[in-house]
């Protein structure tokens, strides 16, 4: 699912810049792009805005003081001219401090920092128990809808805003779907060993290193911070020996 965004500038030429910057990102909407924090407001309260581009000094009402009024804060980027805000911006728990002129790549770096931390708390949601859980997933792709079955599944690989499947059967099944999505609703034997990989322990042949060997010569990369749980998850499965 998209990420919701709402720009607020009281500049026009700010406004259409981070306009097209927000549509070369697949993970971001634009909901509305406002001249005032006091216009923004509404669309605060009614559009469930998950990511906020505001500026700060602004006429009526700062955006400083815009994120002091608001009793639940959508992650927060500030765009700005000024860099001596930078301190106290932070005090009010912002995501990110861009200083104008803004290029596509910083802004990115920032983006991207919002859908990580939003990423990390779905990866540690819980997860269904058995009564909830089915067999099987169906996913849409190819305009239609696909049944794969958990068991049969060797690794999911993230691609930008899609996710390729690869089942025993030789398939590789791509959907635009959300990887953090794929980790609430897959059963416990499945792990992310990586921003990009989530791997079928059932179907893991060997681990050497960061490298996961699976079923048919698949490999997933597994990261420093996932390596010790994922160790301990296979050692609570009693897979290692002494």
């Amino acid at each position: 699912m998209k990420m919701k965004c709402l720009i607020v500038d009281d500049e026009n030429i700010a406004r259409k810049i981070l306009s097209d910057y927000v549509s070369k990102v697949p993970e971001l909407e634009l909901v509305a792009a406002c001249s005032s924090a006091l216009q923004a407001l509404n669309h605060i309260k009614n559009d469930n805005i998950d990511v906020l581009f505001l500026d700060i000094q602004m006429p009526d009402l700062t955006g400083l003081d815009f994120l002091k009024i608001l009793p639940k804060k959508p992650a927060t980027i500030l765009t700005t001219a000024y860099s001596e805000y930078a301190v106290q911006s932070y005090e009010l728990d912002v995501a990110d401090y861009l200083l104008k002129p803004i290029d596509f790549d910083r802004f990115y770096k920032a983006v991207a920092k919002v859908i990580s931390a939003k990423d990390s708390k779905v990866d540690n949601l819980p997860k269904p128990t058995s009564s909830q859980q089915t067999d099987k997933l169906f996913i849409k792709a190819d305009n239609k809808i696909i049944k794969v079955s958990f068991n049969d599944i060797i690794v999911i690989n993230g691609d930008g805003p899609y996710v390729k499947i690869i089942t025993k059967d030789g398939r590789k099944i791509m959907s635009l779907q959300s990887m953090s999505k794929l980790v609430q609703i897959l059963p416990s034997n499945f792990f992310r060993v990586h921003r990009s990989h989530i791997v079928n322990i059932d179907h893991i042949d060997s681990i050497n290193g960061n490298m996961v060997k699976l079923s048919s010569d698949h490999t997933a990369i597994l990261s420093k911070n996932k390596r010790d749980e994922f160790l301990k998850l296979i050692d609570q499965l009693n897979l290692l020996g002494d």
